[in-house]
């Protein structure tokens, strides 16, 4: 039987090493890095690029480069296999801003947690295949570049994310043209479709208000955006793996 799936090998975080750059040989693992502080210049055969705060860096297997140390940080690292030889991911070192990191940051804080009190072995797995899940589409190699106006129009998207009565056609009409084509267009430049990314900007912006621990969860709901309390509990527990009170209370 052939496996298709990831397998996870490490999951850490840590300060950036102390040398100021180093080799780093082919390795049978691919990585993924997301960076919290500091700034690191990779080199591989595909050029150089720089891994700062708030990016994503994937090192396939099999690649070897060199890394130079220009500001000494802290980054939260993924080791895994790759057991479809890397099919689905880019085949060179590539790094990412995404559009936010909350969720990202969420997910490695919670694999960490499992990882320190495995009381269930598959809790880590299901925070690690989680990650792996949100990063893919980050780093295919079908992505395309938005113009200006899909810029504007994902602005526009994340200054009204808290309204409930924003809708998917007003942006098409901002961007002038069909709902269709502008869900196409959409899903090409950031990796998910427009209501997908709102959903996901919408759950962030959650999990902030409620890691205060100041608003009840119907308080959180109203001010991430949502306007049924019932639908927001079941897709938070859907995209976080815990109701949004177990979340609040660190459970």
């Amino acid at each position: 039987m052939t496996l298709d799936h990831p397998v996870i090998t490490d999951l850490f975080f840590h300060d950036t090493v102390f040398r100021t750059s180093a080799s780093v040989k082919a390795r049978p693992f691919s990585s993924l890095t997301l960076r919290k502080s500091g700034k690191v210049l990779i080199s591989a055969t595909n050029g150089e690029f720089i891994s700062g705060p708030n990016t994503l860096t994937f090192v396939p297997a099999g690649c070897a480069y060199d890394t130079q140390i220009l500001e000494e940080g802290e980054m939260y690292l993924l080791h895994f296999w790759l057991l479809d030889d890397g099919k689905n991911f880019y085949r060179h070192p590539i790094c990412v801003t995404p559009p936010s990191t909350t969720a990202f940051v969420s997910l490695f804080e919670r694999a960490l947690r499992h990882s320190r009190a495995p009381q269930d072995p598959y809790a880590i797995l299901a925070d690690a295949y989680r990650l792996l899940s949100e990063a893919r589409p980050l780093f295919l190699e079908d992505s395309q570049a938005p113009n200006a106006k899909m810029i504007a129009c994902k602005q526009f998207l994340d200054e009204h994310l808290c309204d409930p009565d924003l809708r998917i056609a007003h942006l098409a009409e901002r961007y002038g043209c069909s709902e269709v084509y502008f869900r196409r267009e959409f899903r090409k430049c950031y990796h998910a479709s427009p209501l997908e990314y709102l959903k996901k900007r919408r759950m962030e912006m959650a999990c902030r208000l409620l890691e205060t621990r100041l608003y009840s969860v119907a308080e959180v709901a109203t001010r991430a955006g949502f306007d049924s309390i019932s639908y927001f509990s079941a897709e938070f527990r859907r995209m976080m793996g815990v109701s949004p009170r177990e979340y609040r209370d660190g459970e």
